[in-house]
């Protein structure tokens, strides 16, 4: 017999970490539906249904909705008895566990994807975390960095937690996987003339991701190296304003702001060096990212932050920078520009680092294991 599977999401639209989900769990163990928690309707419930997959939607106005809706996904999940309760994202998670754990669901999974945000900003969201750390069954950690808090800031006993880290599609990613002509249709698009050098970003503009330094770093970097160009990519979220207020600096020729890229492994092929460089250790629960640059062979410096904490070297397959350091980040993208270092050989060190731990069908095979896991355990007990 099946296992029945509830997954809650909140508001995502599109989310490939879950249309591979749909895709790459084994159907003929897990009978899965989807809750998803938004504001109107979004592609990945349209993908979801194509899939064949039931998908229960959910309104979303507001934190106001959180105690309605804590009850409205108890009724949900009293009424179709699911066995295991899987929660991503922080709405999702206090209204899912609140719910599964109300309707005595043996298996209460949540997937944790932040880290050190709600120590930094919000005492009452790190209660709440405290609160869905309790009632939930298992939690997944993302990366080594969001398990450290979890134990360390959060005092969850290490046996509760499993470390799944994300994966990506290794082989869309890369020369061999990308056409010279994506590659020039997407540097067409942005109108970025052969012969400049491009620095390349991918980062949501928030302050902790270090935006602020990078473009510092530019202004550095313009004075010696005229035919250089800035990309930011992901050109949205809260700290905008600041960031246009920085880019004002500079001359409007010199960078590009892309909000939304549809072909990101052409996009990183147009980088001649990538950077990411988060304000501190644990401010990035993750940075896929960080894991996309390496597989699209693409020079990186960054600061050690969320998974780079497990593989960064500097000089081997990166160069590591200090937090916060615009003169450190414009000298070490000079000296991948001027091929100072052996930048082949740590294209090459980045590369396996990306193959050997970030394939995206080991991330769903450890998920598999951990179902299956709690399943044969909640037999014993029977």
């Amino acid at each position: 017999m099946r296992a029945k599977v509830l997954v809650i999401v909140f508001n995502l639209d599109r989310a490939l970490e879950h249309e591979w989900y749909a895709q790459l769990m084994d159907r003929s163990k897990y009978d899965i539906h989807f809750a998803l928690i938004r504001q109107g309707d979004g592609f990945l419930a349209g993908f979801l249904e194509k899939e064949g997959l039931p998908v229960h939607r959910f309104g979303y106005s507001g934190k106001k909705c959180l105690p309605l809706l804590s009850w409205r996904l108890f009724r949900l999940i009293k009424r179709e008895r699911y066995q295991i309760v899987h929660a991503h994202l922080f709405e999702a998670s206090i209204t899912g566990m609140i719910g599964a754990w109300m309707a005595r669901v043996p298996i209460r999974i949540v997937t944790r994807h932040h880290s050190d945000f709600h120590h930094v900003n919000s005492g009452l969201a790190v209660m709440l975390d405290r609160m869905v750390n309790v009632l939930a069954t298992h939690l997944v950690a993302v990366s080594e960095n969001v398990q450290r808090i979890l134990v360390e800031w959060e005092s969850v006993k290490r046996d509760k937690i499993t470390l799944i880290p994300h994966g990506i599609k290794l082989e869309s990613f890369g020369p061999k996987a990308v056409s010279a002509e994506r590659i020039a249709e997407v540097r067409s698009k942005l109108k970025i003339d052969n012969g400049l050098q491009v620095i390349g970003v991918v980062s949501r503009f928030i302050e902790w991701k270090g935006l602020q330094f990078i473009i510092e770093a530019f202004k550095i970097l313009l004075k010696s190296k005229p035919d250089t160009i800035l990309v930011l990519a992901n050109a949205l979220g809260p700290y905008k304003q600041a960031v246009l207020a920085r880019l004002k600096d500079l001359p409007e020729s010199s960078y590009r702001l892309v909000e939304f890229e549809k072909d990101m492994p052409a996009l990183y092929l147009n980088f001649d060096c990538f950077v990411h460089v988060p304000i501190s250790a644990t401010s990035e629960a993750f940075g896929q990212t960080y894991i996309e640059a390496l597989a699209s062979g693409v020079p990186s410096v960054v600061t050690i932050s969320g998974v780079a904490l497990e593989y960064a070297k500097n000089g081997v397959n990166c160069l590591v920078v200090p937090y916060k350091d615009a003169q450190a980040i414009s000298n070490a993208v000079c000296s991948i520009l001027d091929k100072k270092i052996d930048v082949s050989q740590m294209v090459e060190e980045g590369l396996n680092v990306a193959q050997r731990g970030y394939d995206y069908r080991k991330k769903y095979n450890s998920l598999d294991k951990l179902y299956m896991e709690c399943i044969l355990h909640l037999k014993g007990k029977m």
